[in-house]
């Protein structure tokens, strides 16, 4: 157990530090040293590896990976693969396994650079593409293709795969091709970003974006016959059965809609509002795109001056349930339905409640806006779909269901979800870090004991134990700072814990972990045990600091980002508040020209449509005029309306 703990501490080192791709950043050579230090002290296993350990801890490693242990699972396989009798069985089926394994879970884990590695080590070891159809080499291209869209890396996912021979299955020049296709198109290369989408096969999963890729980029060169085309190979249902791929990932729907929508664009730029209407049907009942699909309908029927088509379909976006992301520019163009159609008390009566409602969520937003927590805890809940209505927001009461409107409206920014699961791994590995050193102190407190059981209470406190307690004190108290000024306690209260916060700042020893890092890394430089776990030990000292401020680095640019999006959400409501005060002065207008019109009709002798037939008919003769009630005659020349008979 001792070895393997600590094989494990010392791949954390260096899954942690990362590296470049070319620096050899799985750190093999540290691990080497490791065995080779334990077998001098007769710590690790003296019996040779055989082909079944490998094959089971394979085995073992993809069930942890399965449930989710992803820690364990790299410890496990960093143990075997970097053995130094692994690599007699490296280029068995088995040993491909392990070490695609090894690649695939610290890419789960958010260490790109490593994971990198190792999956090249599978693409380029003898016999890569022969043996058994070369299953883990291609899925290993598959797994870095994956990385370099995840990471946003895509010229050094090139570069992973430069060697891949031509003659690779179809699917596998599928990944690469789709990945130049966006290396391209990032670097401003558009027609070359449609030679290589175009050489994307339906053998591939890619081959659904690959084509709406390419549709994209024709339709913003104003090629929209090209493009309808393209959009037409995976939407239009009467060509799907003919080109959709057998192939296709989960990924394959939520495109189909996508290109379903850009059609219905495409005619609507057009103004072919009856081909944009069909295009935007096609969306189905269950897709994510719906709410989008029928608002830009009706907005296609409103401008064709199809009112009551337009109706119909904001009707069908009303009945959905919850909230979506059009419910207030839906509002807003039922009213102006209404308004066109010369139903000003209906538009009039749908604007004010719109001003009630989303004047108190515009107000909200400016509120969470303030409040750092309440505002990451609301784009958290947007972003994955969870409920936002138990979000708090401190020092104002914003109601749940402004939150949910807020969530619902808000437009979030690609690069924030990027950012937030940077700060997620990043935070992963700090805490794990944390966890290192006090183990690395550990192993050489009992190493220096020559074995011997740490005591239970150890009087004596490392410096960098000091500093991590000092760093734990003063985060909780910037927190209650932060609860108390949200909470609007009294000042004497705040100002006694910022004097506190300020003291226990002082005597954080910010230089300590370079200090540290210096002495320990002067005293290491031996192949022993003790002399690698000083090597770790500094390392770990040494990158402390740098993943501090690269939390913080992260934690800000993420607040900038989520002001932003609220921001907008602000900017939104506030230019739909305004139309729904201009749509109020239209409908008082057209209300009072509606009377106008009324009353010249009556002066010239002709009655109002609501007064035909009515029993309130006779208020609107005049003084010479006689009214004779309905006797069950049906005489042309006595009911109103007659006259020009």
């Amino acid at each position: 157990m001792r070895r393997r703990h600590v094989i494990a501490l010392a791949l954390f080192v260096a899954t942690a530090r990362g590296g470049s791709a070319r620096a050899e950043p799985t750190r093999g050579d540290k691990m080497r040293d490791y065995h080779a230090a334990l077998a001098q002290r007769r710590l690790g296993s003296q019996e040779p590896m055989k082909l079944d350990d490998v094959r089971a801890r394979a085995a073992e490693a993809e069930d942890l990976l399965r449930i989710g242990r992803i820690d364990e699972a790299i410890a496990r396989l960093v143990e075997i693969v970097e053995h130094p009798r692994f690599e007699s069985f490296a280029e068995n089926e088995e040993g491909r396994a392990a070490i695609y394994l090894l690649g695939d879970a610290l890419a789960s884990a958010g260490a790109y650079d490593p994971a990198r590695a190792y999956l090249r080590r599978v693409i380029h070891l003898r016999g890569a593409w022969e043996q058994a159809g070369g299953t883990y080499a291609r899925r290993a291209v598959k797994r870095l293709v994956e990385i370099a869209i995840e990471s946003d890396r895509l010229a050094a996912g090139l570069d992973d795969v430069r060697d891949v021979p031509a003659t690779v299955p179809e699917d596998t020049r599928g990944e690469i091709s789709y990945m130049t296709g966006r290396a391209m198109e990032e670097a401003g290369d558009p027609a070359g970003a449609i030679t290589a989408y175009a050489a994307v096969t339906q053998r591939s999963r890619f081959w659904a974006q690959s084509t709406y890729l390419q549709g994209l980029i024709h339709v913003e060169k104003g090629r929209y016959r090209d493009g309808e085309n393209l959009f037409c190979k995976i939407a239009d249902p009467k060509r799907q059965s003919k080109t959709t791929p057998v192939f296709a990932d989960e990924h394959y729907f939520a495109v189909r809609d996508l290109a379903r929508l850009a059609l219905g664009r495409v005619a609507h730029e057009q103004f072919r509002f009856d081909d944009s209407r069909y295009y935007y049907y096609l969306v189905p009942r269950d897709s994510d795109r719906l709410a989008e699909a029928l608002y830009e309908g009706a907005t296609s029927r409103y401008e064709k001056k199809d009112y009551d088509g337009a109706r119909e379909l904001l009707d069908e976006l009303k009945a959905l349930s919850g909230h979506h992301t059009y419910e207030d520019e839906a509002w807003i163009l039922e009213a102006y339905v209404d308004l066109a159609q010369c139903k000003f008390p209906e538009a009039d009566k749908l604007l004010v409640g719109f001003i009630a409602a989303y004047e108190p969520v515009r107000n909200a937003a400016r509120r969470v806006a303030a409040d750092e927590r309440g505002m990451q805890a609301l784009l958290s809940a947007a972003r994955s779909g969870s409920d936002a209505g138990g979000a708090e927001v401190g020092g104002a009461t914003v109601s749940p269901d402004s939150m949910r409107a807020i969530a619902a409206l808000v437009r979030i920014d690609p690069s924030y979800g990027t950012l937030a699961r940077k700060r997620a791994v990043l935070e992963h590995e700090a805490s794990g870090l944390r966890l290192t050193m006090g183990s690395l102190n550990d192993l050489q407190r009992n190493l220096a004991t020559n074995g011997g059981v740490r005591a239970a209470i150890d009087q004596r406190e490392s410096p960098e134990e000091r500093a991590a307690d000092t760093r734990l004190a003063l985060e909780s108290v910037k927190r209650q700072i932060d609860d108390l000024e949200a909470s609007r306690a009294p000042n004497d209260r705040i100002v006694a814990l910022r004097k506190e916060y300020i003291d226990l700042d002082a005597r954080l020893p910010r230089a300590s972990s370079t200090s540290l890092a210096a002495d320990a890394s002067a005293q290491a430089g031996g192949k022993d045990l003790p002399d690698l776990l000083r090597a770790d030990n500094a390392e770990g000292l040494a990158l402390s600091p740098n993943m501090e401020n690269a939390l913080t680095a992260l934690r800000q640019t993420e607040t900038l980002l989520a002001r932003d999006a609220l921001k907008r959400v602000d900017l939104r409501l506030s230019r739909l508040l305004r139309r729904a005060r201009l749509g109020r002065i239209e409908s008082v207008i057209g209300r009072k020209r509606a009377l106008e019109v009324e009353i010249e009709a009556i002066n010239n002798g002709i009655l109002p449509a609501s007064a035909l037939d009515s029993l309130d008919a006779a208020r609107y003769l005049k003084d010479n005029e006689e009214y004779w009630p309905f006797e069950g005659d049906d005489w042309p020349d006595e009911f109103v309306g007659g006259e020009d008979k």
